[in-house]
């Protein structure tokens, strides 16, 4: 994975991205046009394109470009209203990048339809030291590893922090700030938005992480916020407790653990949105539940004994032979065309130490480093 550093204004920072990225970026905005013109055609879904289009949307993508970036100006007033700093990191990326703005907002866009993912926390009694473990395996198309960056951000205001993305992307998979503030998030199959609404919502974790440093500041910052368009889950720590914030179009539920476990696997979680549930509507739902299952089977097994190794234990689990969860767990491998994702990063942060751990690939290869501040 290409690590970098960055330092000065977000503009600058965009800047120095973009030319140490140029590459990557280039090539994953042409990308992220496929994707997004992929995931329309007919048999596909949310977080499932119909690979057997590919080759015939490859030949015609170009054509829909402009489809594209004229859906993406359409929220781009909303985030300048909500995230200014994403606006200037976006045009110093396509600046460093020498590759136009509009696609750099397009790339932000489109890609927060393919990505399928597990996240999971702990605090308190529920672990071996009695403080807050976030754990998360990113999963996604495999030809996409290659894209996978890690950025270490000093921004001229406001807390530096170190995170993972797609190039050239900004709204973060997953990361930490030098308070120890850690945040990982995901999106959840909800029922298609009724109103237009903000949107990437990944961008709240730019802001939260430059700018917050306890689980309460973060949820003032959420609250701050508009609901985003596209249902989200987030996980969030601080030294004492972690928080879920699961959203929907319409409404948000925050739920604060000081002793106790959650996990989610793109399958909202809370009683109160479950009338947002999208999940009956897909006919692929890419093991979701079954990965549910498994990961809250994980979480009660090793209820007060969870640390990093048992969090390294459940990111590279493949399920139990015998049953319904054996290879369709947590950590994800390709089937081929019917289920073509895996695991391309994993993230497993202790906030109380102010330090994280990278898997590169696959979890259960142990490719590791640990980061900190």
């Amino acid at each position: 994975m290409k690590e970098i550093n960055l330092k000065g204004s977000f503009y600058e920072i965009g800047v120095q991205y973009g030319k140490e990225c140029k590459k990557e970026i280039k090539t994953f905005a042409k990308m992220a046009y496929l994707m997004a013109s992929l995931a329309k055609k007919p048999g596909s879904q949310p977080f499932n394109p119909n690979l057997w289009y590919f080759i015939p949307t490859f030949l015609t993508y170009k054509k829909e470009k402009s489809k594209w970036q004229s859906f993406a100006k359409e929220y781009e007033k909303e985030i300048i209203k909500y995230h200014p700093d994403a606006i200037d990191f976006m045009k110093g990326i396509a600046t460093g990048a020498n590759i136009h703005y509009i696609d750099i907002l397009s790339l932000n866009i489109a890609t927060e339809n393919i990505i399928t993912c597990s996240v999971w926390g702990a605090a308190g009694k529920s672990t071996k030291s009695n403080e807050p473990f976030i754990g998360m395996n990113a999963d996604e198309e495999p030809m996409t590893q290659k894209f996978e960056i890690f950025s270490d951000i000093i921004p001229d205001k406001g807390y530096r922090y170190k995170v993972t993305s797609l190039a050239g992307w900004i709204g973060y998979n997953h990361g930490m700030n030098e308070k120890g503030l850690t945040i990982a998030s995901t999106l959840l199959w909800t029922k298609p938005s009724e109103k237009k609404a903000l949107r990437p919502p990944m961008l709240v974790l730019m802001k939260a992480l430059n700018t917050c440093s306890t689980v309460e500041e973060a949820k003032a910052f959420f609250e701050s916020v508009p609901n985003h368009e596209l249902g989200t889950v987030f996980y969030i720590a601080d030294s004492n407790r972690f928080m879920r914030v699961e959203c929907t179009y319409e409404k948000r539920v925050y739920e604060i653990v000081d002793n106790g476990s959650l996990g989610n696997t793109n399958v909202i979680m809370s009683e109160e949105l479950q009338k947002f549930n999208g999940v009956p509507l897909l006919k692929q739902t890419l093991n979701a539940e079954i990965r549910t299952k498994r990961m809250i089977e994980l979480l009660d097994k090793y209820e007060g004994k969870i640390d990093k190794d048992i969090m390294q234990l459940i990111a590279s689990d493949h399920g139990e032979k015998g049953t319904d969860t054996f290879n369709k767990s947590i950590c994800q491998h390709p089937k081929g065309l019917r289920y073509n994702f895996k695991t391309l990063v994993s993230f497993i942060a202790q906030s109380k130490e102010k330090c994280f751990w990278i898997y590169e690939g696959n979890p259960c290869k142990k490719k590791v480093k640990k980061y900190g501040f």
